[in-house]
């Protein structure tokens, strides 16, 4: 009798484990990771180069963006953004973003850290997104106990707009963005960031990207009349 319910209950672990995989198979899973070079030149670092790295992992709708930049000015960037998205029409898809983000200025001894929460709607040729993000700025190592205070700013607005020319689904594209943040930097809403970019798969799962940026110069929203240019280049694989 024990061994018969030894084997009973074998033989429902076994169709436990094979239904548990039926479900997994359900569930629509992959990833790419991106590597680009970049230099760029503004009053505040003058020439520059860096690195930047991104990694995405895509779960049915769900979208988690772990993205990693260093530059040569003693700049480091990390942010973490998780985007569910939510088809609601042909071609037409409804997504909300959020995001927490830090940045270190080793040659400042400072740092800043964001989170962020908007909603958007991309269709194939434009992209519109709005939001609000809240920023902490501090100098690294701070005494606690020390009557310093760090900043922040609790409110703020963010917003971007973005048209591509062939389609974001499309081979190779063109694309044009305006908006006030980057997957590294948010400025202030009169401070916008534009963007020029492209992308060409020329491989089933290779894409040669670049992107050149234009923005106002300066630290911690310090606008100076002087714009900051930047270029990147580099791929992404598909896994």
């Amino acid at each position: 009798m024990l061994k018969k319910r030894h084997v009973l209950l074998l033989v429902c672990l076994v169709f436990a484990m094979v239904l548990n995989a039926q479900e997994v198979r359900k569930h629509s899973i992959s990833a790419d990771f991106g590597a680009m070079g970049l230099v760029g030149y503004s009053n505040t670092y003058r020439w520059y180069g860096g690195a930047d790295l991104k990694g995405n992992l895509h779960v049915d709708n769900t979208d988690v963006a772990l993205n990693f930049e260093a530059l040569t000015a003693k700049v480091f960037s990390i942010g973490l953004t998780v985007r569910p998205n939510f088809e609601v029409c042909k071609n037409g898809i409804l997504f909300a973003e959020g995001t927490m983000h830090s940045r270190i200025f080793g040659k400042y001894k400072a740092y800043e850290f964001v989170y962020a929460g908007s909603v958007g709607f991309r269709m194939r040729h434009f992209l519109v997104q709005a939001g609000i993000f809240s920023r902490t700025m501090d100098a690294l190592g701070r005494d606690w106990h020390s009557v310093d205070n760090y900043i922040t700013e609790p409110f703020n607005v963010l917003y971007k707009l973005s048209f591509s020319i062939m389609g974001f689904d499309n081979q190779w594209d063109i694309y044009l963005t305006g908006a006030n943040f980057t997957d590294y930097e948010y400025e202030r809403v009169w401070e916008p960031i534009c963007t020029l970019g492209g992308r060409y798969d020329f491989m089933e799962r290779w894409s040669a990207v670049a992107e050149g940026t234009l923005k106002s110069a300066g630290m911690f929203h310090g606008t100076a009349k002087f714009y900051e240019g930047m270029l990147k280049i580099g791929v992404v694989y598909k896994l």
